[in-house]
């Protein structure tokens, strides 16, 4: 009987640590990256969005996703405590930055040129050096063109802003995820056969979703825990296919 009680106490309060862990106040940020993240009639959606969402869920969290410029999503999750963002590249410069909950998705990087520019020739990142290059301010592949001696980049804030820069003619080549590229030209009225790319690359093992360092363990575990859930139940797989 005393065995019996000690077991119904260990449950009880690992069950009341959880609910405290999961009523901590947090906020969840990210960015206009469609198709991981994006607002369509009022909502914010996207494969890396209804990831997070089934997260929550599972969590018992009511918390909601708020839409910045990457600049100060990135900032706040620096910064701030108990601050989960999404659609976060993890990248060699980044592992002590954040605290990782786990993978989302993988993602291809491209370099995107006006299909008429038949004088831009890239068979190497190296060579991408010596054309004028748009980024999204602060973004992973502005902090890796730079950490690899790029000079001729001009960050900006959003996709169309570059779109409309590759179009006049102001930048030689966009850098965005190739899957973002391709939603930014048809959601903006482009025919995509207007553009090449030039060249492609990874610079991460993919998106993940992580926490800003002050944060506690217990919070960042119970996160995990329930990704790995919803990957195992298979809802996770659900929602990839959705956006396949």
């Amino acid at each position: 009987m005393k065995i019996y009680f000690q077991v119904i106490l260990f449950i009880l309060t690992a069950i009341a640590s959880t609910l405290t862990v999961c009523e901590e106040t947090i906020k969840i940020v990210t960015e206009e990256y469609p198709p991981y993240s994006y607002s369509e009639n009022g909502k914010i959606t996207g494969v890396a969005t209804e990831i997070v969402e089934a997260v929550l869920n599972d969590l018992g969290n009511e918390t909601r996703i708020k839409i910045y410029p990457w600049a100060r999503a990135y900032k706040m999750a620096l910064n701030e405590k108990n601050v989960l963002i999404f659609g976060l590249n993890r990248t060699r410069e980044r592992e002590g930055l954040f605290k990782w909950v786990g993978f989302i998705t993988s993602n291809n990087l491209a370099f995107f040129a006006l299909q008429t520019r038949n004088d831009i020739g890239i068979n190497s990142l190296n060579e991408a050096k010596k054309y004028d290059v748009g980024v999204i301010l602060e973004d992973s592949g502005a902090q890796y063109l730079l950490s690899k001696g790029f000079t001729r980049i001009a960050p900006v804030n959003n996709d169309l802003q570059n779109l409309r820069k590759l179009l006049m003619g102001r930048i030689d080549l966009w850098l965005t995820d190739e899957l973002n590229g391709y939603y930014v030209f048809k959601k903006n009225g482009q025919d995509a056969k207007k553009f090449i790319i030039k060249y492609d690359f990874q610079i991460s093992s993919g998106l993940y979703i992580a926490f800003s360092k002050h944060t506690s363990d217990e919070l960042v575990k119970a996160f995990r825990e329930s990704l790995d859930t919803i990957k195992q139940n298979g809802t996770y797989s659900k929602i990839v296919q959705k956006y396949k």
